[in-house]
């Protein structure tokens, strides 16, 4: 969300329909929120927008608006969890569920026939939805730069994850070079990184068995690593494990 990762809440699917605690949508983009617990009904107020819920009726109103919803909100673990799409969208923010909107030109990574995000793993463990204030990425750093910014911020990970590893094999009695081709192999992976498309606020790029997302608001950047289930975790070139993923993938 705005380009954090939110691992505190759960996020629970009903009808199809994603619902998540109404206090971390609303405090997260910029809204104030009143329970009224003799009525159950929720207020969410931002600027001059004023959304009302009951819980449990498939009636909303957004400044007065009587809304038909495709599912109420409701009451789970004692939070009250209300219809993302619905409340995202009235204050003025994007949703997407799945970071998979790419052209065809995409489809394959190089000149193999290995797809860029195969196909199934992108859901499978991570619910993967993105939502985001809207921003006009006019005056935003380009994709090229942000590549370029990229690699070398996985070059400096690599050089950090290359020395941990070879210490470790000196403190073994093992010979510290034995993995040197691991390390080039890596490293032409980054300097062949190919750009795959945008999501929401995020170039997307990738690297082998990781796809990479960039923040083109903060800079941030998100290694995604397809193994029996996805991850997505934020880059630290001071992470020791930080590319075990390749190791493992081989």
């Amino acid at each position: 969300m705005n380009g954090t990762i939110i691992t505190d809440y759960e996020i629970i699917i009903r009808s199809d329909k994603a619902l998540v605690p109404v206090r971390l949508i609303a405090q997260e983009l910029g809204a104030s929120v009143d329970w009224n617990g003799s009525n159950r009904v929720v207020t969410i107020t931002k600027s001059q927008k004023e959304i009302v819920l009951a819980i449990d009726s498939n009636v909303a109103s957004v400044n007065g608006i009587e809304i038909d919803l495709d599912y109420p909100a409701i009451i789970y673990q004692d939070l009250t969890y209300v219809p993302l799409r619905f409340v995202a969208e009235n204050l003025d923010a994007t949703v997407r569920y799945s970071p998979r909107e790419l052209s065809s030109e995409f489809t394959y990574y190089y000149d193999t026939q290995m797809p860029v995000s195969p196909p199934g793993t992108i859901v499978r463990d991570f619910a993967n939805i993105i939502i985001d204030e809207k921003y006009n990425f006019s005056d935003s750093i380009t994709k090229e730069e942000a590549m370029k910014k990229t690699q070398q911020i996985c070059l400096e990970g690599l050089e950090n994850f290359s020395k941990i590893l070879r210490e470790n094999l000196v403190k073994s009695n093992e010979n510290p070079n034995q993995l040197d081709d691991d390390f080039k192999g890596i490293k032409k992976e980054i300097d062949r990184m190919m750009y795959i498309g945008e999501v929401s606020r995020f170039y997307k790029f990738t690297i082998g068995p990781y796809d990479i997302l960039f923040d083109r608001i903060n800079h941030k950047i998100f290694f995604v690593i397809y193994s029996s289930s996805t991850t997505v975790k934020e880059v630290n070139i001071n992470d020791p494990g930080l590319y075990l993923p390749i190791f493992i993938v081989g």
